[in-house]
């Protein structure tokens, strides 16, 4: 009988998702000397989560239906959605809010209206997202030597 722990690519892809939104508070203590736990459920930084998230279910549907099969022609369509989204799309509302906020901080808009402070980091710079691609990649070539995530 299938159940959901038995759908390693999934898992694989879902570990590549938790180690990328681990990292971040890492790295950024790394940087400035402090813990900031929100990153762990932020949506923007190194490494791109969305990124590792969807090269690492890509691998792992390369390397177990073949990358030649229509799944995997999907799933490389997909990731480069995700890709492009995180690196363009959501990289530009993180400036728009960025411009936003100042120009509320400068004009004392917030006394005025219902203002509440924009998220900024949302978007993913080209550096952001290679290192999420390196990093899903790396986690699946990686669950390739884990016994238990091993494809059969």
């Amino acid at each position: 009988m299938n159940n959901l722990w038995d759908n390693k690519i999934l898992i694989v892809a879902i570990i590549a998702n938790l180690v990328a939104q681990g990292i971040k508070p890492l790295i950024h203590y790394g940087e400035y000397h402090e813990w900031k736990w929100p990153l762990l459920l932020s949506s923007g930084g190194f490494p791109s989560s969305h990124s590792a998230t969807a090269t690492a279910l890509t691998a792992m549907v390369g390397f177990t239906q073949g990358f030649a099969s229509p799944l995997f022609a999907i799933c490389v369509i997909f990731s480069g959605v995700v890709v492009f989204d995180a690196s363009g799309v959501r990289q530009e509302v993180g400036k728009h809010a960025r411009t936003l906020n100042a120009m509320f901080e400068e004009f004392k808009w917030g006394d005025s209206f219902d203002y509440k402070h924009f998220t900024e980091l949302v978007g993913h710079s080209f550096f952001e997202v290679v290192g999420g691609i390196a990093l899903g990649l790396l986690v699946a070539l990686l669950s390739l030597r884990i016994p238990f995530l091993r494809p059969r």
